[in-house]
């Protein structure tokens, strides 16, 4: 019998691998730097009475958050320790003595945002488009600016390979000349050079699209393990072209093709005809596991299938999310074409962090060394000096955690706005004549000390579930290309898709790709329970995710690949170069039933958050329901302007 360490050793958890970037990372100050530092005996006493305290989450540090590879991100990936004591110190109530310590740094801003990822960008960027001689502030709680819009590199012999932390992928949208047409504002490509590739393997450019809208483009393999119900560990490709070949039965197997051939219309009472074009109203009112199971009489098989795919990317399974959203996003069952099926998605090098990089080379030009050019602006390196430069239109303040927002008078008479933030372990205050939250709901209901009760009862609405991404290096790819796949979808331990991609080139960032060459493999790991409310899934997904050590995933995910690549001769210890976790706690709000429409005399959840409230306007991607860069930047633009209006 196999020891313990033997086992380590063969699935290389022996090896030095990123630990010299983990060691690095330590002694650069995260298990200590607990800026705003570990928790005060008193306080961890205080909160040991229940969980709700969280007391285990003061004392998160490097061993929880492990390593993050290499340069100007290294630092900054998922959520950090430093922003988890803080989150829950604040929910918690246990921030009171800070706010009476602020220091007033006696500067004053026509608008702050709250927020630096793509909403709180895009809300500056509209800002110093209409008001070019103000003074606007960005306030972001991470080291780095973007949000989950951020990238992962993880050096492997001396190649930089890029993963995203989250958001990726992206369509080329038309010229308009819009205020809203970033690609020309701000000088985004519209053409791009991918790495040539002579293989028969079908790549995908993004991390995405293989999980059903373009999966009949890519070379995409399920895997049936042993422990699914009828799975000997055989691997099908092209599925829907030959699920004969799955271990299914005859029944299940029929069930699955009706599922791919149903339409809205069949088993639809007469009263709820509707006019083609949008998704029904009524779709709003059910899940998708009811119109799956309930009126299409599809077997559980088809929801336990489609529950991850949903779930990755709207933050739960069928029987959280309205079916609207399945109607929406074009899934079988509703006889319509996806509204992606001609659409081909892009990703920048790490994700959407390139998006991200073109706002801020917009606002702030000398924050990216370099010029304007592709190159410049997603390789230069961060002058993160110059983000906050004092005589800017736009500053942009990193490592800042707002704590506290509330007019300095009455909310229908006050001109001005205070906003108390954290940051290197002291509280400061500013004030403006309008603010912008582009932060998610789960912090707005506790910072936000004038939020009326209309749009507090709005948010107690919501459910935010978490996502884990997990970027792993790998030193080459030869294993996926004797499976003959790019792309996988599985049923296992930890997560249910994984890919590689095909790299963009930018400027002089020109990797060499083949099987032979290092590559990126990107799992999205969703945290769904189905059975259980949407609240409980989301609970028990976030408590797994912040509680689990990153040793921990860390041997899980070897295992993971171990059973999934090893046919294609996968050695972890030899092929694994490195692995960077993106743990976000929050990353979706979860649109069930009534969130896109309401219900009865009820508005919908996001249309009374969007209500401005005296000087502040809140704006989120989370109010699309499906959270992506085009409906963050344009939530981003409608707080600004709202904001802009009243001042």
């Amino acid at each position: 019998m196999k020891t313990d360490r033997s086992r380590d050793r063969e699935l290389g958890l022996d090896r030095g691998i990123t630990r010299r970037d983990f060691v690095r990372l330590a002694g650069a100050g995260l298990a200590g730097a607990a800026t705003f530092g570990c928790a005060r005996e008193d306080e961890v006493g205080r909160s040991a009475a229940g969980i709700a305290s969280d007391p285990w989450s003061d004392r998160l540090g490097a061993d929880w958050y492990g390593p993050g590879g290499v340069g100007d991100y290294a630092l900054s990936h998922g959520n950090t320790p430093e922003l988890v004591r803080a989150a829950h110190r604040l929910r918690d109530a246990r921030l009171a003595d800070a706010l009476d310590d602020a220091i007033d740094t006696g500067e004053r801003y026509d608008v702050i945002v709250v927020g630096g990822g793509l909403a709180g960008l895009a809300a500056a960027h509209h800002f110093k488009r209409l008001n070019p001689s103000g003074r606007c502030l960005v306030l972001d709680n991470h080291p780095v600016f973007g949000g989950e819009a951020k990238r992962n590199e993880i050096d492997v012999d001396g190649i930089r390979v890029m993963g995203p932390q989250g958001s990726n992928g992206f369509a080329i949208l038309p010229e308009t000349g819009e205020p809203d047409d970033y690609f020309t504002s701000l000088g985004m490509p519209r053409e791009f050079e991918y790495a040539p590739y002579d293989g028969d393997i079908r790549i995908p450019f993004d991390n995405y699209g293989f999980m059903h809208w373009t999966q009949s483009q890519m070379s995409v393999g399920h895997f049936f393990s042993p422990a699914e119900d009828g799975g000997d560990g055989r691997w099908v490709t092209d599925l829907w072209n030959r699920p004969s070949q799955a271990p299914w039965s005859e029944s299940v197997r029929k069930e699955f093709a009706r599922w791919r051939g149903a339409r809205l219309g069949d088993r639809v009472p007469a009263e709820e005809r509707w006019s083609p074009g949008e998704p029904p109203r009524w779709l709003d009112r059910m899940t998708l596991k009811d119109y799956y199971e309930g009126i299409l009489g599809l077997p559980p098989e088809v929801t336990a299938y489609v529950d991850p795919i949903l779930a990755s990317i709207i933050g739960l399974g069928c029987d959280a999310v309205s079916a609207w959203w399945g109607h929406h996003f074009g899934l079988p069952g509703f006889g319509v074409r996806a509204r992606y099926d001609d659409v081909t998605f892009h990703s920048f090098p790490g994700g959407n962090g390139g998006i991200a990089r073109y706002f801020v080379k917009d606002l702030v030009p000398g924050a990216i060394e370099g010029g304007a050019e592709p190159g410049d602006v997603i390789t230069g390196r961060i002058d993160f000096g110059a983000l906050d430069g004092r005589d800017q239109s736009v500053r942009i303040r990193l490592d800042s955690t707002a704590i506290d927002v509330r007019h300095t008078g009455s909310v229908s008479s006050s001109e001005r706005v205070r906003v108390t933030y954290l940051r290197n372990g002291r509280a400061y205050r500013t004030e403006a004549s309008g603010v912008v939250m582009a932060s998610g709901g789960w912090i707005n209901r506790h910072v936000l000390a004038d939020l009326p009760e209309p749009h507090r009862a709005a948010y107690a609405t919501f459910t935010h579930a978490p996502v884990l991404c997990a970027n792993v290096a790998l030193r080459n790819w030869r294993f996926l290309e004797r499976l003959g796949i790019a792309a996988c979808l599985y049923q296992g331990d930890l997560g249910f898709s994984c890919n590689i991609r095909r790299p963009m080139y930018a400027g002089d960032y020109r990797p060499e790709f083949g099987p032979d060459h290092p590559t990126m493999l990107t799992f999205y790991i969703t945290l769904q329970s189905p059975g259980a409310t949407a609240a409980q899934q989301a609970a028990a997904g976030r408590m797994e995710l912040l509680g689990t050590p990153f040793v921990d995933y860390e041997r899980r995910l070897r295992e993971q690949m171990t059973t999934l690549f090893s046919e294609g001769g996968f050695d972890p210890a030899r092929d694994i170069a490195g692995i960077v976790l993106n743990r976000w706690g929050h990353a979706y709000a979860v649109p069930g039933p009534g969130f896109r429409f309401g219900s009865g005399d009820t508005p919908a959840p996001p249309d009374v958050i969007r209500e401005p409230f005296g000087r502040i306007a809140i704006g989120h991607s989370e109010l699309r329901g499906h959270q992506n860069w085009t409906g963050a930047a344009a939530e981003g633009r409608r707080a600004v302007e709202a904001v802009l209006d009243r001042i």
